[in-house]
């Protein structure tokens, strides 16, 4: 995902999930350099992770903060099915998967997953949530590709679907 010539992480999708533009405008308040890349260092982006052809939809919010591996655990879902360590783009980190509360007026709640890691390159704390009206199972395949994401080096952007 880049803003500008600064990219907040790659994302690896598995066939025939899909990621949108941005769903409103990214804020990048800092970036970091590693090498010749720019990566955000604090700010936040939301898209949309989407299989055309099953017509399911999750939304994606990645927040980016400067700093240090996180002390507090990760924030609790309203009803957690699964969780614990995982690797993430070659860290250590962790996730929680299972539903959350969503809606203003019109509360429900809806499949999530949060995961979190610290990248020590680029010394930057890198939160990924998923939610929406997918199946545990889309979380689940999605939890497995996005323990790929890049967040140092090379970077490699995938075109919005």
């Amino acid at each position: 995902m880049l803003v500008g010539a600064s990219g907040f992480v790659s994302v690896p999708l598995p066939p025939p999930w899909r990621l949108s533009r941005a769903t409103v405008m990214p804020e990048v308040h800092t970036t970091v350099r590693e090498g010749d890349r720019y990566w955000v260092a604090s700010g936040e982006t939301r898209h949309v992770v989407f299989d055309p052809e099953r017509r399911v939809r999750a939304d994606l919010v990645v927040t980016v903060a400067p700093g240090r591996p996180a002390r507090r655990p990760l924030r609790p879902l309203a009803e957690a099915t699964a969780g614990g360590p995982v690797e993430i783009g070659g860290h250590p980190g962790e996730y929680r998967l299972g539903r959350r509360r969503d809606g203003w007026l019109r509360r429900r709640t809806v499949a999530a997953l949060r995961m979190r890691h610290y990248c020590p390159q680029t010394q930057r704390l890198i939160a990924v949530e998923l939610s929406g009206a997918v199946s545990m199972d889309d979380l689940r395949t999605l939890l497995e590709a996005l323990g790929h994401l890049r967040c140092h080096g090379p970077q490699a952007p995938l075109a919005p679907g």
